[in-house]
């Protein structure tokens, strides 16, 4: 039987050859699972811009369920998710501005900090 080749994010495995392997990589299931898994590690701030710029799913808000699931260009977001998702980017922005912050005291006026704290608030807003 030979070899073969498992993909831990489509859970399967087939027999490992060149076009097998090529097959499934370029696959629509497996760049719809790859892309789901890197989504559970994607940054708050991120989840919610994209989110932001979507408009409403009709059929999720109306049905609890859409056929498209993730794969819906539309937000499945309640205005409560975005309201949590947003109060956990603040939450977050001002952990990090205390920790600059703190940063700066520990350093001293003497030295210069390496990472301006003006330039890295910016980044956040």
């Amino acid at each position: 039987m030979g070899k073969r080749y498992f993909c831990d994010y489509c859970d399967r495995s087939f027999q490992d050859n060149l076009h097998n392997r090529k097959k499934h990589l370029n696959g629509v299931q497996h760049l719809r699972a790859k892309r789901a898994w890197y989504d559970l590690f994607r940054d708050a701030a991120a989840i919610l811009q994209e989110e932001q710029s979507k408009k409403p799913c009709r059929k999720f808000l109306q049905t609890g369920q859409c056929d498209f699931g993730s794969n819906c260009r539309f937000s499945h977001m309640t205005e409560q998710d975005l309201e949590k998702l947003s109060a956990q980017v603040q939450v977050r922005k001002t952990a990090l501005v205390q920790v600059l912050e703190l940063l700066m005291k520990s350093q001293g006026s003497s030295r210069k900090p390496r990472a301006p704290v003006p330039t890295v608030l910016e980044h956040l807003q």
